[in-house]
């Protein structure tokens, strides 16, 4: 069990829910496919309902939720089609973003790489997997903002939404947190020695080349998938516990 943090008041109430909701699901701290009642998050946000639904509507159309007359609102399980699509885009734009700081990145920035590497490091010894996609994250960053994309950077964060999902369930696992950490390792050797070649063939894998991983975590938890239609019914106080410390 985590403490979530709940809304702040220096945004509007809406756009408090959809942040909050936004991170507890992309998260995994909300179960794929778990049915969403509006009035019990009401009262755990102490909120009235109109924000939630406002909130949702901008979730359904991030693909994050889905609403049906059958089964209400739940939160939308991991769809492979759109994870792959998500993967082909980010590893488009990064290509481009790399070759880019290849041509332009200071020595400041290779420390910055360096840092992250530690603080990833030090997150692969403490099997945490959420400040290891954290520092994951932090890492791609630095040839974004290194090359003065912040457009870029901003879009593909925001429109990778089930790839981040299926990234944090992935790397729940020991070895490929292991094995990622040692592709940031080359991927700065490569950087060091401007080896454009290597770098696309190795971004390639790191990113988009990734069916054996999809393979695996559709067969250890096929109810978190899209291929199982049934909305996961359970009970209990959903917005308090933390689903992805029960795996």
């Amino acid at each position: 069990m985590t403490n979530q943090k709940q809304p702040k008041d220096s945004q509007t109430a809406g756009e408090n829910v959809y942040q909050y909701l936004r991170s507890s699901i992309i998260g995994l701290q909300v179960k794929p496919g778990q049915t969403i009642n509006i009035n019990e998050l009401s009262d755990f946000l102490k909120v009235s309902r109109s924000p939630i639904r406002d909130a949702l509507i901008q979730l359904a159309k991030d693909g994050l939720v889905t609403t049906t007359p059958q089964k209400g609102t739940i939160v939308s399980k991991i769809d492979i089609q759109r994870v792959r699509d998500e993967r082909f885009m980010r590893a488009c734009i990064e290509e481009r973003v790399l070759r880019e700081f290849l041509e332009s990145y200071r020595e400041s920035d290779i420390e910055t790489l360096k840092d992250l590497l530690r603080q990833q490091k030090k997150a692969l010894e403490n099997k945490d997997a959420r400040d290891f996609l954290r520092t994951d994250d932090a890492f791609h960053t630095v040839f974004f903002q290194a090359t003065n994309h912040p457009f870029c950077l901003e879009n593909v964060l925001n429109m990778s939404n089930h790839y981040y999902r299926i990234r944090l369930l992935s790397l729940s696992e020991s070895d490929i947190r292991q094995q990622t950490y040692e592709q940031h390792e080359e991927i700065l050797r490569l950087i060091q020695e401007r080896d454009v070649s290597k770098i696309r063939t190795l971004i390639d894998l790191h990113i988009v080349d990734k069916q054996d991983e999809e393979t695996r975590m559709k067969r250890k938890y096929p109810e978190l998938f899209t291929a199982v239609e049934e909305a996961d019914q359970l009970k209990g106080k959903i917005w308090e516990e933390d689903f992805l410390m029960t795996i």
